[in-house]
C-alpha cells in the first residue's frame, strides 16, 4: 500500500507507526520541513520505499506546491494528513482528497508533537 504523509511544516510526528495501516510498502511525501521530514525519516529507518515529489517552480511558478500536492495524492492509496488548523497547503490536500474520493485520514494537531 502506498501511503502519502502530508502536513503542516510547523508539526512533527514522532510515532508515525501508530497512524500507519498494515501493509505499507511505500511512503510518499513532499520533501518539505515538518511532517514531510518525519515521513522521510520513518521510511528510511524502516527500509520502506520513499517517493518524494518536490515543487517544480521552473515549470509552475507560484503554483508549484499545489501541483506537487496533487501529484502526491494521485499516487497514493491512502493519505494521512496532519494539520495544524492553519496551513493552507494541508487544507488544500484535504479538500482535494475529499473532492476526488481519495481515502484520507485527517489528524488535527493542536499540540506538538502529534499523538494518535
Amino acid at each position: 500500500m502506498r501511503v502519502a504523509i502530508v502536513g503542516s511544516r510547523s508539526l512533527t510526528v514522532q510515532n508515525l507507526e501508530a497512524y500507519l495501516p498494515q501493509g505499507v510498502t511505500e511512503i510518499i511525501s513532499g520533501g518539505a520541513r515538518g511532517v514531510d521530514t518525519c515521513a522521510r525519516q520513518y521510511a528510511l529507518r524502516h527500509h520502506l520505499k520513499l517517493t518524494e515529489f518536490l515543487p517544480d517552480y521552473a515549470r509552475y511558478g507560484r503554483a508549484a506546491p499545489l501541483k506537487r500536492n496533487i501529484t502526491i495524492i494521485e499516487n497514493a492509496d491512502l493519505v494521512l494528513a496532519f494539520w495544524d488548523g492553519q496551513s493552507r497547503g494541508t487544507q488544500f490536500v484535504v479538500r482535494e482528497c475529499r473532492q476526488r474520493g481519495i481515502p484520507l485520514q485527517l489528524f488535527l494537531v493542536t499540540e506538538r508533537p502529534a499523538q494518535p
